[in-house]
């Protein structure tokens, strides 16, 4: 072989291949990475600084969404099929200290950025829509959760809501351990809440209602807002709220105590006696509020008590709509004159809401 043709085997064999080779790539946070997709995984490392959430931020030269996976040290995969759109970030729990790889796959020649950053599920700030993107391992069971903070800035109706393309379990709590309310499951436009005192500081606790690691769920428009509901002191007789007669009286059932309420009527004459009570209860799967008639010793006249049975139904698009069952209920056409009292107690702790009562 001539020296010459020797000269040029080795210049071609110098020149950059036309594949391009997988790598490994250490990511620091804020950090933007550029790569392409090969026929072998790139991997990039990431060191989680803090007990929350890696935010993976993509961008790619076709506008089409990054197929990844995230693994653990060992690189084994923790987290699986994550597509994310182009200019979108997805969030995942991570665990201080613990060094992730994301494993990027997708399609072959496409051009990418990648970065990440270290993010919190901060307070939700009232009445403003926040939209996350989360994978699926990040929150795959009860022992494995998203939680949203939010604060009542008044005693009410605290509403939680948002849309998602997932079915998801919610349950209410407080300090993130005492439950509020029974676990619900919620899909398409959620929305629900309870009952709470002003400054009171509660959390939605969200899991996936089928456990998975693989693939990711988005929750958009994701808010609260609190809807002023009276608090009415008059858990004993001596304290009890005067009722105008045919005039609705709405008091608050706040969540995490049983709550008793007395009410009081003077019939001025003998006649029928009508109460309607409309329950604005909400997640307490039915007969949550028990009522009695009490003469003005405040005796019983009813031993077993009236059940009032119902949830609020609820639906949450561009503006959320709420409807309540209402219950009508009367005593003999001989009632007589005088002053009673209305009794009305909470089930549970897990009951709350607000409800309304008026008689005639």
């Amino acid at each position: 072989m001539s020296k010459k043709l020797i000269m040029l085997l080795t210049i071609i064999l110098m020149l950059p291949c036309c594949y391009v080779k997988a790598q490994d790539i250490s990511l620091s946070s804020g950090k933007k990475a550029n790569g392409t997709y090969a026929e072998d995984y790139n991997y990039y490392a990431i060191k989680a600084t803090s007990s929350d959430f890696l935010a993976i931020s993509v961008k790619t030269s076709d506008k089409q969404p990054l197929l990844m996976d995230i693994c653990d040290e060992q690189r084994n995969v923790i987290a699986s099929d994550i597509l994310v759109p182009d200019k979108k970030t997805v969030l995942h729990k991570a665990d201080k200290g613990a060094t992730y790889y994301v494993r990027i796959k997708g399609i072959e020649g496409v051009n990418y950025t990648i970065s990440y950053k270290m993010q919190k599920l901060n307070q939700l700030k009232y009445a403003k829509k926040t939209s996350y993107l989360f994978t699926n391992a990040s929150f795959n069971n009860e022992t494995c959760t998203l939680y949203f903070k939010m604060k009542s800035n008044q005693s009410g109706i605290l509403h939680f809501m948002f849309d998602t393309d997932s079915e998801l379990n919610v349950k209410f709590v407080e300090g993130k351990k005492k439950a509020l309310s029974d676990t619900f499951v919620v899909n398409g436009h959620a929305f629900s809440g309870i009952g709470v005192n002003a400054k009171k500081t509660v959390y939605a606790k969200v899991w996936k209602s089928e456990a998975t690691n693989a693939g990711v769920t988005s929750l958009t428009g994701v808010k609260y807002q609190v809807d002023f509901v009276n608090t009415v002191n008059a858990s004993t007789r001596g304290k009890a709220r005067k009722l105008r007669k045919g005039a609705f009286t709405e008091t608050l059932v706040p969540a995490g105590k049983k709550t008793v309420s007395w009410f009081k009527i003077n019939n001025n004459k003998v006649g029928k006696l009508s109460i309607t009570l409309e329950s604005r209860m909400l997640q307490n799967k039915g007969k949550n509020l028990r009522l009695y008639i009490c003469n003005a010793s405040g005796k019983r006249l009813n031993a077993d008590p009236i059940v009032i049975s119902g949830e609020t139904s609820v639906i949450y698009k561009k503006k959320y709509v709420m409807k309540y069952p209402e219950t009508t209920f009367g005593t003999t056409a001989k009632f007589p004159k005088g002053t009673y009292y209305i009794l009305v107690e909470s089930k549970t702790k897990k009951s709350s809401g607000s409800y309304r009562i008026k008689w005639q």
